[in-house]
């Protein structure tokens, strides 16, 4: 990704300059992120379109809301991709969301 991987300014203007909630809200988002990225990579593996949709959503979701849009983007684009069922794409996007998901994770711990 070459956009920023996060950006905290969201989450300040959800929840205000409380930096204690703003990291009990990123670590929360780390522990339940991992978790759905190895359940991605399985439905991806297996060959579950509904699953590979429906893990990409949740992913979109929490990343836009901690501030990592171009995490976000990333899953939105596999979320619309996967009912084509194009698996070469589709393994692509994983390895990107793969590969964005360390880069927000890093962003967190170096904060």
């Amino acid at each position: 990704m070459t956009a920023l991987a996060l950006d905290l300014s969201v989450l300040e203007s959800m929840f205000g300059d409380d930096a204690e909630l703003r990291g009990a809200i990123l670590e929360e988002f780390k522990h339940s992120s991992i978790p759905y990225m190895a359940e991605l990579d399985q439905a991806v593996s297996a060959g579950d379109i509904d699953g590979v949709r429906s893990l990409a959503h949740k992913l979109k979701s929490s990343s836009r809301t901690i501030g990592a849009s171009p995490l976000g983007d990333l899953c939105e684009q596999l979320e619309q991709l996967a009912p084509q069922g194009d698996w070469a794409q589709i393994k692509e996007f994983d390895q990107q969301i793969k590969e964005g998901l360390q880069e927000v994770i890093l962003a967190i711990d170096s904060l």
